[in-house]
């Protein structure tokens, strides 16, 4: 059999000058305030991220910060004015060396269209395509298929961000580890269906659980993770009690039966020292907690790491119903 192939798409022969007079892409540096970026979003679909030397480090949709800035809640909407245009990058763009085509002049370059619709350049050996085309491909391959959060790539890469950006403005970065309790043997007994619909469940009850700027993922297997960003010291027992309490009552219906589903959480806080440690020797603390729950069939347990705190792991207990509870920074903006 030959390939057959549709020859209505091939390209046709542009000019690319380096003198256009199109309206230039909006780029603002990766550090900037939320807030600061309202005067790019009426009139660009897109912001350009750039660091230090002015190369793009990433690409956000104006639509995602316009969200971020109207949410209904106060706390919610005061929290990610603050918060930099890095924060709402979803994958980042790396340097290219020596790869890259030099616009000293005018190039001929060839368009790549599809029903008349131009979606990429070929020039000088290089293919340039459409972001609106390749976001939604970037945007599968650091997202998990089966529970849609976060995967362990694109976690590790935000982890990474979060401490260099902690190290920087002097703010805290908490790893919360969430592994579920024989979850094996809810396969083995259930099935592999059953097992995905506990993981769904797993991850909706972690998102609703904490705040829209906390990241969730999930790490690997009945493995979660979540970065709780800005606690003080003490703080990260409401997000950890807040978890427990949604899994209190956390269930899958199989055949008529309810199904409880059953967690371990362990977590760690570095609040200072960024620049003597790593990131992986935070997640290492976070899952030594995990152990030591997985151990005792208790409660959530944490370090918190600090020049001026001890570093003793200990028990979170559960939340009593209190107004002072109730009332705390913590529980504002939390994703419902």
């Amino acid at each position: 059999m030959s390939a057959h192939h549709d020859f209505d798409n091939l390209p046709c022969r542009l000019t690319l000058s380096a003198e256009s007079t199109a309206e230039p892409p909006a780029t603002v540096h990766c550090d900037t305030r939320l807030d600061e970026t309202w005067v790019y979003l009426a009139d660009h679909e897109y912001v350009l991220a750039t660091d230090d030397e002015g190369s793009i480090v990433g690409v956000v949709p104006s639509s995602r910060i316009i969200q971020r800035l109207e949410s209904a809640n106060d706390r919610e909407r005061a929290r990610w004015e603050g918060m930099p245009l890095s924060a709402l990058i979803q994958f980042s763009i790396g340097h290219a060396a020596d790869s890259c085509v030099r616009m000293e002049d005018s190039h001929d370059c060839i368009a790549i269209t599809e029903n008349d619709d131009l979606i990429g350049l070929s020039l000088q050996g290089d293919v340039f395509f459409s972001w609106r085309r390749l976001e939604p491909t970037l945007a599968s391959a650091s997202c998990d298929p089966l529970t849609g959060l976060m995967n362990r790539l694109a976690y590790e890469r935000r982890l990474s961000e979060e401490w260099s950006r902690a190290e920087r403005c002097g703010t805290s970065v908490a790893v919360v580890v969430v592994d579920l309790d024989d979850f094996k043997g809810v396969n083995d007994q259930y099935g592999h269906q059953t097992g995905d619909i506990v993981l769904k469940k797993v991850a909706r009850a972690l998102e609703a659980s904490l705040r829209s700027y906390d990241v969730v993922a999930r790490f690997g297997g009945d493995e979660f993770v979540a970065l709780c960003l800005g606690c003080h010291p003490g703080d990260i027992d409401i997000p950890l009690q807040r978890i427990e309490q949604h899994f209190r009552g956390c269930s899958v219906e199989h055949q008529g039966a309810q199904l409880p589903i059953r967690c371990s959480i362990g977590a760690a806080v570095r609040h200072d020292g960024f620049s003597n440690t790593q990131p992986a020797g935070l997640f290492a603390a976070a899952d030594g907690c995990l152990y030591q729950a997985k151990r005792t069939f208790g409660d959530p347990h944490v370090v918190e790491l600090g020049k001026e705190l001890d570093g003793k792991l200990r028990r979170v207990l559960r939340a009593e119903s209190s107004p002072a509870h109730e009332a705390s920074p913590l529980n504002e903006g939390l994703a419902q």
